[in-house]
């Protein structure tokens, strides 16, 4: 199976009051922690307008999580090259 690349960054048209607007949204990684558990996940969100979004929607997908980190994503995050 051939994985197609996501941008991290690209533009959204929204329609507000009739009229459209493009703003600009973002990719993130958000970490979570299981609330009474051990188990730790991170997940990916794409086209968050704002940080405060992406915390949000992961909030409100994840009951029984409990928020523990949010990391914004680039393009070069996933290119070849230096390893740790």
């Amino acid at each position: 199976m051939v994985e197609t690349k996501k941008p991290t960054v690209s533009v959204k048209t929204v329609e507000k009051n009739g009229f459209h607007k493009k703003i600009p949204v973002k990719s993130y990684v958000i970490v979570l922690t299981e609330i009474g558990g051990t188990r730790v996940k991170a997940i990916r969100l794409d086209e968050q307008a704002s940080m405060d979004q992406a915390k949000k929607t992961a909030v409100a997908d994840s009951p029984g999580w409990r928020f523990k980190g949010l990391f914004p994503l680039m393009d070069r995050d996933f290119e070849e090259g230096e390893r740790i």
